[in-house]
């Protein structure tokens, strides 16, 4: 049987971050990492052929630009539920 207990934004995970950060710093990183993928696509120009190379290249755009617009959608979502800012200063309001 599974239990579920609700835990505080604020609580301290062992990772040393809070849940609310934790939230933030997730959804950060995943358009980090979208961003970081496209850039290293982009290293492979002229080394496969065209057609797969845009095909491919046009598929991570688009991954990264909805990765941002997750971000965005989320950490905003957290933000205005409970006033907490990310503890790195970075922008949740789009």
């Amino acid at each position: 049987m599974l239990f579920f207990h609700r835990l505080p934004y604020s609580h301290m995970l062992k990772s040393g971050k809070t849940v609310l950060q934790h939230i933030y710093d997730t959804h950060f990183s995943g358009v980090e990492q979208a961003e970081s993928l496209k850039k290293r696509w982009e290293s492979l120009k002229g080394k496969v052929d065209e057609k797969r190379f845009l095909h491919v290249a046009e598929k991570l755009q688009e991954q990264a630009a909805q990765a941002g617009e997750w971000r965005d959608v989320v950490n905003n979502y957290f933000y205005r539920k409970t006033g907490i800012p990310d503890s790195q200063g970075r922008k949740i309001f789009p």
